[in-house]
């Protein structure tokens, strides 16, 4: 790192870990469960991956991304009758 820029192999390895990050989030909690303990649990892991990342910018954008991605799941389910695989 010069003049405090990251190289790209440095970008490309930080992007790598919060795309990581995400997808390991995504895992954990997918399919959506139902109910607010399930919910704060979420909400809380989210709060751990952020900080296990350094609170990275993209990290928290990424989970935030997956946890609409989850509601809306979790919304198109109920709709249909099912909440759980």
């Amino acid at each position: 790192m010069s003049n405090g820029i990251p190289s790209p192999e440095e970008y490309a390895k930080r992007h790598q870990k919060a795309f990581r990050a995400a997808f390991d989030f995504l895992n954990k909690h997918f399919p959506p469960g139902d109910g607010e303990e399930w919910w704060l649990g979420v909400a809380k892991d989210a709060d751990i991956a952020s900080i296990e990342n350094g609170e990275n910018k993209l990290v928290n954008g990424l989970i935030a991304g997956v946890m609409d991605y989850i509601e809306d799941e979790w919304k198109r389910r109920k709709c249909n009758g099912k909440t759980e695989d």
